[in-house]
């Protein structure tokens, strides 16, 4: 029974049409940074700022944040108290506060301070005031009303100084009365002082009354009084004359005056509304009594717009009269329903821009005007809850700008913001969403609910009823079957329903609101029924065919047999191309321009074409998202598809935004798209679905938006409900239809909405920006900017944050900025909703921050504010210091330009001291080699005579000295050549491990005969007897020949020269000292340079100058360092130090090493370990194609040494003697043999003869090795037919080249000798080689000769092998295959090949034989194959060939 009763009381539910003006509402308390709870004054001031007096200081409010504004005891005015009052804003922009304890408080926006205007004249007269009202004057003047009758008039930019302030009261007898009612200004800006005595003026006109008139104002020309006492007085601008009026009408007293329209009085009195006409002066009075409001007491009046007056009475409610007639009604809200406070609300009332009448009735709850009801409802804050009234308690109340309503509350602010009413909210079914939405032929609207209820409304939007189960529309709310998602009218009139779960409905017309109902379901065992029970989309072509689409079920056709049953067509029956794959969620159905139907999935888009005359027929496109491709599909969920007025067709997918089909061919897998989503302004990418309204805009429905598209510019126009509706519900994804009266129907969550398009527009406020912070280096400024014309920043001040709001209240966080500082940069730097602009080490100059922004509905607006900024330059950006730079890049220039000249004339002057050096050097070198031939000539007869002639004693000697001297004068030929080549970078180091204390002494034993004869003490002191390190041998020696040389040519007789070795672990230090006449301290630093000589010192013994020069320079290259200490008169000490290790010269490209046979003191390899390294490297052919040499040496380091410098380009193979060579030479066949010749077991000439008398081996090219440099050992060593003799120590590169050198011409000769063989089938070797080629030797020609008759004997012979080859020649085929490889570089496979092949073409070339003859003649037995082997060898097949021959012969 409980669900019975709550399903009843469902029913007796009625729609809800929700119809309350459109408004925000924000409360504001100490939370959000307001001073206080208490709030007793509130204004806007001229850029737009909210003002708040609080009990707490003064708040001022920017619509993001509020700063707080109060006193303290270091500023120069001490105030007693904070709590401020009544607040008014003064010409100038400042504020009036005064404070609780009767302070004249004047706020200095500028500065930012409070200023106490009448200290300094209380200071002045010792008298205090206690000031009870301040009223400022629009033309900057201030009235400073005090008690006890003193009366301060103010002059609002001066008394900030503490000037321009006169005291006006009754005993300085500048003022009538010590009370004042108010002061008014005129049109001629003359002041009117009303008092208690009489009216005073400031200004030009002269009143002579002492009549206390309370009320005053002008109605052109003319200024009314009026008194509370019934008195109205007229004071004419002309005539200067007051003039009192009757007032005909009963009453006691006046209580208040407004004007009506342009020139009407209204008066309120005690008895009624009096309304005075000025122009014809008469007067109405109207009784405002009704039935329900006895009082006749007026309190405030107001007229609204459409010229109704409104007035408090006493009573509760308000009265609203209609001028003109007898209309008046009592307005007031029921007694149960007010909100009451603790105390009473001010009374309020004001139409907002939209153009609503707002009122706060006496003792009444806030409530605006129904104009159609005519009667006063609540603002609900929550529209589903008819309790929730708002109706704060109101202290004060302002309108600002904008048109927002701001409430001074009992605890804090409210705002109230006001929306145009754009929409009709109809609240069908509580938490129920509307689904479906049908405009029928007869313009009603059938909206259809998740909670299965129909709704028919008719077109004037009035309720006609609910659909019932049995078809009929009746006034009682009933429920239909499970939830509608789909309605259509077919063109016969017939109302189709899709629901989800309970099948499809036909709804066929039986009268007025009468309809049968037909039901169609899935029946498993029909396979013509409906394909599934939840239908989403229901759809009519225009070939009349309906189409179905069901969720679940995919596409089905409905079609009438000959006996008009209905069955349906879908893929389980006759629709065979129907794609089930990914086809059978269907969301919605419709035709495109052509004829092309669009199914809408939840994977992708079908389309096809409505020409068919079988299902069977029909095929199916599918397009869908393909990733990377920019114009395919958005998304694959679609929700709608909608074709507008312009026939361009859009497709609406769910979280995909819409996309636009671009392409003509609708059937198709490839239709372009153009999309837009968020990024091109879209509201939302989650779209819902489609519609356009009549002036011909799309509008798009999200889930909690809306976007107006306009497709000219392609743009949106984005609402949100959060900002537009204040509504707390979500759209729906019914599809929105136009209804009758042209509105746009959309569902919604909780009922549904009907738009009227015309009337949704955005906001046009243009916010004013103002500056409301300003820091610098990171710390906020100590004055505000916002007044500032030009901002001027020291050079130390570079680094500034501007902070800044657009005053736009009604949604600030909507609003988007964007600024840009000119002359710096020309592009808007666009911040969204960031209110500052930071700028680091702005350069000095000029500049301009331009800031805009958008309102609070995202419209650019134009309020663009401008700050011109000036940044002071440093010194050093001046144009003083531009100056100073020019003169300083002159004097620099100058210097460079001096310096550059100073050093040209220096290396002007040291070329030509090179130049004149090089003459030098190549006269002496020319010299000495004119000078080699004749000392040849004189040395060798002498050394000839003196070895083998007798001759006397005296003779030989003279013949000795002649040897002697030759052989020094050939030694500074030398020399000089040797400093030639230094020079020219071509001196070479031929470096080898040597021991130095042996190769020293010996050049000391050249001296020992010098050394006699002046008796000197010639000796060496070294700690070691051998010391080995890497030089170059001959470059050592002159090296100390020519210090030793130096030493004894200027060391005296009977003193002492002395050699000293000192060896260190990488290097060794060799000192020359003597006991000469030693060198003074100026030649030192010049001495080791060219042609420099002591000859001034020793002119006996004269120099050439280039012996230490050279010293130093061979020193140099050995990478060692000389130096020298003497005395004069003393001697001097050469110390030359030099490096032992190798690794000094590895990487120097002029060093080249040396390997001899000597022994070295270094560790070798052991012979097991050299055999082990040799079998390892034994030559096979079939696994390398690189050379292999063979090199025999019994010496182990020099052997290693080998193998270790040609294992990298050859295969190495080692024999430590002659017969091992030999041995190894039969076993690998080598390609080249080098070899020592003084070795054990067999030396190496006998080797060499071995080999050349080997048949098998007598072609391998062979270098000798040896360290017997003789001419007739190298002529020995020629006549065993060897290619090379190289002697020790022998140059390992030159050895290198050798090789190369000899492997290249062997193999010339290969090919020579192979051209040979094939001139003729007679060919021979011939013998006219050139002289530069190695010879062929005898027994090489004999054996080609027999390969070669052999091979013309078996031809035609295609069995032939190579091992009867090998056989017919007595080798073995390993032998007689490197045999034949060395001699001319083929394999006897390729070699076979090769000489059938050019016998096959001197067989072509006779014109005898056909190809096959030819084929089967040089011993191929496939002709085929003897193509393709021709081919390859000659480059063209047999008959290309021929052809080719015949061309050229013809």
């Amino acid at each position: 029974m409980k669900r019975l009763d709550v399903l009843i009381l469902l029913l007796s539910i009625t729609v809800f049409i929700i119809a309350q003006p459109v408004c925000q509402v924000k409360h504001f308390s100490v939370n959000d940074g307001l001073a206080q709870g208490n709030v007793m004054g509130m204004l806007q001031d001229q850029k737009g700022f909210i003002w708040f007096s609080t009990w707490n200081g003064l708040s001022k409010y920017d619509g993001y944040t509020f700063k707080t504004y109060k006193t303290s005891q270091e500023d120069r005015y001490a105030f007693g108290s904070n709590r401020m009052g009544t607040i008014s804003e003064s010409k100038y922009g400042d504020i009036w506060c005064p404070t609780y304890d009767g302070q004249a408080c004047l706020f200095d926006v500028e500065t930012e301070k409070f200023i106490d205007v009448l200290q300094p004249l209380e200071i002045t007269t010792k008298h205090s005031n206690y000031v009870s009202r301040i009223l400022s004057l629009k033309k900057g003047i201030a009235w400073i009303i005090c008690k006890n009758g003193y009366t301060y008039r103010a002059d609002e930019q001066l008394c900030k100084r503490g000037e321009g302030i006169t005291l006006y009261s009754t005993f300085t007898k500048n003022l009538k009365g010590d009370r004042i009612y108010t002061v008014y200004q005129d049109s001629d800006e003359d002041e009117w002082i009303l008092t208690n005595k009489g009216v005073t003026i400031v200004g030009n006109k002269r009143v002579d009354t002492d009549f206390p008139f309370q009320y005053i104002t002008q109605i052109k020309e003319n200024i009314y009084l009026i008194a509370d006492k019934g008195k109205l007085a007229q004071y004419n601008f002309q005539t200067q004359k007051l003039k009192f009026i009757n007032i005909p009408c009963p009453h006691n007293r006046i209580t208040n005056v407004t004007v009506i329209g342009t020139e009407t009085l209204a008066l309120g009195t005690d008895n009624g509304l009096i309304l005075y006409s000025t122009p014809d002066n008469t007067f109405r009075q109207i009784d405002i009594r009704t039935s329900t409001q006895p009082s006749n007491y007026v309190e405030q009046v107001y007229q609204d717009k459409q010229q109704n007056i409104w007035v408090f009475s006493q009573s509760s409610g308000i009265i609203r009269i209609l001028p003109g007639s007898d209309e008046k009604e009592h307005l007031f809200t029921p007694q149960n329903e007010v909100i009451r406070h603790g105390r009473n609300s001010r009374k309020l009332i004001f139409e907002d821009k939209t153009g609503n009448l707002w009122v706060l009735p006496t003792n009444g709850n806030l409530s605006y005007y129904d104009r159609k009801e005519k009667k006063l409802k609540p603002l609900l804050t929550d529209t589903d809850n008819p309790k929730s009234i708002f109706s704060p308690l109101v202290r004060f109340y302002t309108l600002d700008t904008q048109g927002n309503c701001w409430l001074a509350t009992a605890r804090g602010i409210d705002r109230i913001s006001f929306f145009p009413q754009s929409f009709q909210f109809y609240q069908t079914d509580y938490e129920a969403e509307t689904r479906a939405f049908l405009r029928d032929s007869n313009n009603r609207l059938w909206s259809a609910s998740k909670a299965s209820y129909i709704q028919i409304y008719a077109p004037d939007g009035s309720l006609e009823g609910y659909l019932s189960p049995q078809g009929n529309i009746v006034k009682e709310k009933q429920l239909f079957y499970n939830g509608v998602y789909a309605i259509m009218e077919d063109k016969e009139k017939n109302i189709w329903l899709g629901t989800k779960g309970a099948g499809l409905f036909q709804l066929t017309p039986k009268g007025i609101n009468r309809y049968s109902v037909t039901c169609f379901k899935h029946q498993p065992n029909n396979p013509y029924s409906i394909s599934d029970n939840s239908i989403y989309s229901i759809f009519q072509d225009s070939h009349n065919r309906i189409w179905i689409g069901c969720y679940g079920g995919g596409l089905n056709l409905l079609i009438r047999r000959n006996d008009q049953t209905p069955i349906f067509i879908h893929s389980n029956n006759e629709l065979k191309n129907y794609p089930t794959d990914y086809g059978m969620k269907v969301r919605n159905i419709t035709e495109a321009p052509g004829g092309v139907l669009m199914v809408g999935t939840t994977n992708g888009l079908l389309t096809f074409s409505n020409k068919f005359e079988l299902p069977e027929e029909v095929k199916f496109y599918r397009n869908c998202h393909q990733p990377g491709d920019k114009n395919s599909l958005s998304t694959n969920d679609i929700t709608h598809i909608y074709t507008d007025k312009r026939k361009t067709t859009y497709v609406i997918s769910f979280t995909g935004g819409i996309s636009k089909i671009i392409s003509g061919q609708l059937l198709s897998e490839q239709i372009r798209f153009k999309n837009y989503d968020q990024s091109n302004g879209l509201a939302s990418d989650l779209t819902l679905s489609m519609t356009e309204d009549t002036h011909n805009h799309l509008w798009i429905v999200s889930e909690i938006a809306l976007s107006r598209f306009n497709p000219g510019n392609e743009t949106f126009e984005n609402y949100t409900l959060g900002s537009t509706y204040q509504q707390q519900f979500n759209f729906s994804e019914a599809l929105p239809v136009i209804n009758a009266r042209k509105q746009i129907v959309l569902g919604t969550d909780k009922g549904f909405l009907e738009i009227s398009p015309d009337k949704m527009r955005k906001s046009t406020y243009v916010p004013p920006i103002v500056f409301t912070g300003f820091k610098i280096q990171g710390h906020p400024a100590d004055h505000p900017i916002d007044n500032l014309k030009e901002l001027e920043l020291k050079a130390s001040q570079r680094n500034v944050t501007f902070q800044f709001a657009a005053l736009d209240y009604v949604n600030p966080d909507n609003i988007l900025y964007a600024y840009r500082l000119q002359g710096l940069e020309d592009e808007w730097n666009e911040v969204d909703n960031n209110r500052s602009a930071s700028y680091i080490n702005l350069p000095a100059g000029q500049y301009q921050l331009q800031i805009k922004s958008t309102n609070s509905d995202g419209v650019w607006t134009d309020n663009i504010r401008t700050l011109s900024i000036h940044v002071l330059p440093t010194f050093w950006e001046t144009y003083w210091a531009w100056l100073l730079y020019f003169i300083l890049f002159i004097l620099f220039t100058a210097t460079i330009v001096y310096v550059l000249f100073y050093i040209y004339r220096l290396r002007h002057q040291v070329d030509m001291e090179q130049q004149l050096a090089n003459v030098k050097l190549r006269f002496f070198t020319d010299i000495s080699h004119e000078l080699r031939t004749p000392l040849t000539l004189i040395g060798s007869p002498v050394a000839e005579v003196l070895e083998n002639e007798p001759l006397s004693p005296t003779a030989r000697e003279h013949l000795t000295l002649v040897r002697r001297n030759t052989e020094r004068m050939l030694r500074l030929m030398n020399q000089i050549l040797d400093f030639r080549k230094i020079q020219n970078q071509k001196m070479k180091l031929l470096v080898e491990n040597t021991d130095l204390i042996p190769l020293l002494q010996k050049v000391m034993d050249s001296f020992l005969l010098i050394a006699k004869e002046k008796e000197i003490d010639y000796r060496m002191q070294s700690a070691t007897k051998s010391v080995f390190g890497w030089i170059d041998r001959d470059k050592f020696e002159k090296i100390f020949f020519n210090l030793l040389s130096n030493a004894f040519k200027y060391t005296p007789n009977g003193k002492a020269i002395t050699v000293k070795v000192t060896p260190h672990k990488d290097t060794i230090d060799i000192e020359v000292a003597d006991e000469g006449i030693g060198i003074a301290t100026e030649k030192l630093r010049t001495l080791f340079q060219r042609f420099e000589t002591l000859v001034k010192e020793n002119i006996l013994q004269p120099s050439s100058g280039i012996g230490l020069s050279l010293v130093k320079e061979m020193v140099e290259i050995h990478h060692g360092s000389i130096k020298v200490d003497s005395q004069p008169g003393v001697g001097s000490r050469f110390t030359v130090t030099l490096p032992l290790q190798k690794q000094a010269f590895e990487k120097d490209t002029q060093a080249e090493f040396i390997l001899n046979d000597a022994q070295s003191s270094s560790p070798t390899a052991t012979d097991e370990d050299t055999k082990g390294t040799d079998a390892k490297e034994t030559y096979d052919n079939n696994t390398t194609d690189c050379h292999s040499i063979l090199v025999v040496e019994d010496n182990k380091e020099l052997r290693t040494f080998l193998k270790n410098s040609l294992s990298g380009d050859y295969t190495v193979i080692t024999a430590s003697n002659g017969e091992e060579g030999l041995q190894s030479a039969i076993d690998n066949l080598p390609d080249l043999i080098i070899s020592d010749v003084m070795m054990p077991v067999m030396d190496g000439l006998e080797m060499v003869k071995h080999i050349k008398e080997n048949n098998s081996i007598c072609h391998i090219p062979i270098i000798i090795l040896s360290a017997k440099a003789s001419l007739d050992d190298r002529i020995a060593g020629l006549e065993q037919g060897i290619d090379d003799y190289i002697t020790k120590p022998f140059s390992a590169t030159y050895l290198k080249t050798r090789i190369v050198t000899l492997l290249r011409q062997r193999k010339s000769l290969q090919e020579m000798y192979m051209a040979q063989l094939t001139e003729s089938k007679n060919a021979i070797i011939s013998g006219n080689l050139t002289p530069s080629q190695p010879q062929i030797t005898p027994f090489d020609e004999q054996f080609m000769q027999k390969v070669m008759e052999f091979m013309e004997q078996q031809m035609d012979n295609s069995e032939l092998t190579i091992d009867a080859f090998a056989e017919h020649l007595m080798m073995s085929r390993t032998i007689f295959y490197r045999k034949l490889k060395s001699i001319i570089g083929l394999t006897p496979v390729d070699f076979i090949r090769e000489i059938r092949i050019k016998r096959a073409v001197q067989l072509i070339d006779s014109g005898e034989y056909n190809f096959s003859q030819i084929a089967y003649m040089t011993g191929f037995s496939d002709p085929k194959y003897f193509s393709k082997c021709f081919k390859k060898v000659m480059g063209v097949t047999p008959s290309e060939y021929k052809e080719k021959k015949d061309t050229s012969q013809s």
